[in-house]
């Protein structure tokens, strides 16, 4: 029953991020994608994934501890924004990811690369194809 709520909220929040990425306006073409996109394939993405969750079949049962790896992520999501300028993006976010699987229970290795390759595939998008800059940290990367 939890999924199923999280997956109907999911799709109210992406319906409601890509209703609200329609009213973003820009008075000059200063970006050839506009503003626009960015939310909305977020928002589609959102609804995906919670109709996903909603329409998921079988029964769901909640393992015990689930509320600490939600509270480990949350913190980690917490202190990422800090960390973004010192440590620029693909580290942060490299290091959120590791944070969040250790907290699902993956093991180090295949965790810390796969976090690493997360975030380096992020940074290409984002910085690169959709030429939004992102911090580039202590390394310049």
């Amino acid at each position: 029953m939890v999924d199923r709520l999280v997956g109907l909220i999911s799709i109210l929040l992406g319906a409601g991020a890509i209703w609200h990425a329609q009213t973003l306006h820009v008075p000059f073409a200063a970006d050839p994608v506009g503003p626009r996109v960015f939310p909305t394939v977020i928002g589609a993405v959102l609804i995906l994934a919670g109709g996903i969750l909603a329409a998921r079949p079988g029964k769901v049962e909640l393992e015990f501890g689930t509320w600490q790896r939600a509270l480990a992520v949350l913190v980690a999501s917490l202190i990422y924004p800090l960390l973004l300028l010192p440590l620029g993006f693909i580290l942060a976010t490299a290091l959120l990811c590791f944070a969040g699987s250790l907290a699902f229970h993956a093991r180090p290795l295949p965790a810390a690369v796969s976090a690493v390759a997360t975030a380096v595939v992020f940074f290409v998008l984002l910085d690169k194809l959709l030429d939004l800059p992102l911090p580039r940290g202590p390394l310049g990367i």
